[in-house]
């Protein structure tokens, strides 16, 4: 078999093969190859066309179970190719066929082969290598895991887990200036090695990326939390110059599973001299990176992230927090007294208690109180909820709605559910379970934050083919308009002012007034990212954002003739911990809340800490109040309710 291969691929190079729509492709030099295939650069339907890759599959896996898996996978890149909008870090699809050999001694050989997009760059790998044991920058990390992370999801939709992840896989090119990230190798040219002791790879995975589930008997444990794993592993190494679990020559590979299964976790403050210098100024960023890396890589994928999108909606904000130079501030155990501005240490309400047990197995992403505060709908990784008369139950999903392409929820005027995220995805649920789509003219979205009002329906995010944020208007009276906000790569909120101007907010600190005239930024220090924007009952606004970020917007002005923005002003903070939550209660007062159950009520100028129960530091999704009473929600479910506060 030995010698047909080697005759067969020496008859390759330099051959025609026909696809599957009558293309030719010219087969020039031998590219790559693996234990089950060969790959080829090759021209596209003429000697002088565009390059391609030839996948073919080598005469010993022309057998029925490799021929079945080698045609499965083709066709999994044949659908994501196929998409309306296919996904550009994913290497492109392009055709397939049987290439027909006449060899000497063994007569015709029909091998398959795949026709794939060629990407001229080189890999992750090969980038990592040339670092020499130190970390990539971090601003390269977060652009390409980025894409990688967009990859993934985008699979993991189609219900198609990657299982071969791994830096090598993961090819950068440039485009337009831009780096580029495309994930390849879904499995086509590997096959299981007959000796562990001579390859990195057992049962066809990847040592050292592949988590222990790949290594069971089966493999039915294998899920989109398995792709978590390895991503997660790949992260550390780009940040660390170092592997996560090493796998050198003359190892056991048992032994490096083991080592999956019971030793400490990867931890990027204990290899800090290699790090980038960003991550070393930050130590408490090296640490809650580890706390994330430490839970995606977790042995049990059930303890892993629900989704690829949890893990980097977790991630990216510490990148880039680690990439944004924040003012000294003063942090949460300073004493107060004798400074003016924090005349009074943080109060604790008179009484907490607990109105809801948390949820086992679920973690919430966004949830929405209504009016009354009497009841509460969430989205979690797993489904729609309702909290009301002190229990959770269940919702149903409108038809077609997938809880895990749900990013957050709002209030329609009607008190109607709005459900928004992935794709465009937005739609309006009635209390009697019916639905409408609203019609999003474009799907090349992920939708963050929402506005609805009288006047219509705004939804902010990011675009998926490039890093810019997007707002997309839906107006009771008129057509959809879409908008491109630059100076961010993401927004996560909208809210409308009194003058009818939309107020967004996003990553790098971009505060963005939108009306009909256009767009302009209102100028503050950007010391941080913003996550959240609410309304003022005097016409301005507050936003929140990272490491304690809090701002006064003021409402803007417009009189005959003349028309004056609004200013923002950073205000002082009783936490350093990010917020990610601003409302405004009955009475107008602020309220900002966010991690390690950081809560902080507006008084003047100066947002204090309200002082929750110091045995819960889950963070906090939701806040409702009025008449001296706080329900707040965490992320668990966990629903606890304060009195006693003026």
């Amino acid at each position: 078999m030995q010698s047909l291969a080697l005759d067969v691929r020496g008859r390759l190079e330099g051959a025609v093969v026909e696809g599957s729509a009558g293309v030719r492709y010219h087969l020039r030099e031998l590219y790559g190859e693996g234990g089950q295939g060969w790959v080829f650069r090759a021209r596209y339907d003429d000697p002088d066309g565009f390059w391609v890759v030839v996948k073919v599959l080598r005469p010993e896996g022309v057998q029925t179970d490799a021929l079945d898996r080698f045609l499965r996978e083709a066709e999994v890149l044949r659908l994501l190719g196929a998409m309306p909008t296919p996904n550009p870090n994913i290497v492109r699809f392009y055709d397939h066929g049987v290439a027909v050999i006449e060899t000497a001694r063994h007569g015709e050989a029909r091998l398959p082969f795949t026709v794939l997009e060629f990407v001229d760059g080189q890999t992750l790998a090969r980038v990592i290598e040339a670092h020499g044991g130190f970390g990539l920058p971090i601003a390269r990390v977060r652009r390409i895991m980025k894409q990688v992370a967009r990859a993934l999801h985008t699979v993991h939709t189609h219900r198609i887990v990657h299982r071969d992840l791994k830096p090598s896989n993961i090819l950068l090119t440039q485009a337009q200036g831009q780096e580029v990230a495309k994930v390849t190798d879904f499995g086509l040219v590997k096959l299981p090695e007959l000796s562990a002791q001579r390859t990195a790879t057992v049962a066809g995975a990847s040592l050292g990326y592949a988590p222990p589930e790949q290594y069971e008997m089966g493999n039915r444990r294998v899920c989109p939390q398995t792709d978590v794993f390895a991503f997660a592993a790949i992260l550390y190494e780009a940040l660390s110059g170092s592997e996560a679990y090493p796998f050198r020559p003359g190892d056991n590979p048992l032994r490096v599973v083991a080592r999956m299964l019971s030793d400490e976790r990867p931890s990027l403050a204990r290899v800090s001299a290699t790090l980038p210098r960003e991550l070393r100024e930050r130590p408490d960023l090296a640490q809650a990176l580890d706390v994330e890396i430490a839970r995606a890589t977790s042995p049990d994928p059930a303890l892993r992230h629900a989704s690829i999108r949890e893990l980097w909606e977790r991630v990216e904000p510490l990148l880039l927090d680690a990439t944004v130079r924040t003012p000294v501030v003063i942090p949460d155990e300073v004493s107060f007294e004798g400074v003016a501005a924090f005349s009074a240490p943080p109060a604790p309400l008179a009484e907490w208690r607990v109105a809801g047990r948390a949820m086992t197995g679920e973690r919430l992403r966004a949830a929405v109180f209504s009016a009354d505060g009497k009841s509460l709908v969430a989205v979690g990784a797993h489904g729609l909820y309702r909290f009301q008369g002190g229990a959770w139950s269940s919702v149903h999903l409108p038809a077609g709605v997938d809880a895990r392409f749900v990013r957050g929820l709002a209030r329609m005027p009607s008190g109607d559910l709005l459900l928004y995220g992935d794709a465009g995805l937005a739609v309006v649920q009635a209390a009697s379970g019916q639905s409408e789509r609203l019609a999003v003219p474009d799907r090349d979205v992920t939708l963050l934050g929402a506005w609805a009002d009288e006047h219509g329906v705004a939804l902010v995010g990011e675009r998926l083919s490039r890093p810019v944020g997007v707002l997309v208007e839906l107006p009771t009276r008129g057509g959809p308009r879409v908008h491109t906000v630059d100076g961010t790569s993401r927004l996560h909120a909208v809210a409308r002012l009194a003058v009818g101007s939309l107020l967004v907010c996003g990553t790098h600190g971009a505060l963005v007034e939108v009306d009909s005239a256009g767009q302009r930024a209102i100028a503050w220090a950007r010391t941080g990212h913003l996550y959240a924007v609410a309304a003022a009952t005097d016409g301005g606004a507050y936003a929140v954002g990272s490491g304690g970020h809090a701002l006064r917007i003021s409402p803007p002005t417009v009189l005959p003739g003349l028309s004056v923005p609004p200013t923002a002003t950073l205000e002082a903070v009783q936490t350093t911990r990010d917020l990610a939550c601003v409302v405004v209660d009955g009475q107008g007062l602020a309220w900002a809340a966010g991690g390690q159950a950081r809560l902080c009520a507006r008084r003047g100028n100066v947002w204090s800490r309200v002082v929750i129960d110091g045995s819960w530091q889950g963070q906090i999704l939701a806040v409702w109040r009025r008449e001296g009473s706080v329900i707040v929600l965490g992320e668990d479910g966990l629903v606890v309710q304060g009195t006693g506060i003026a």
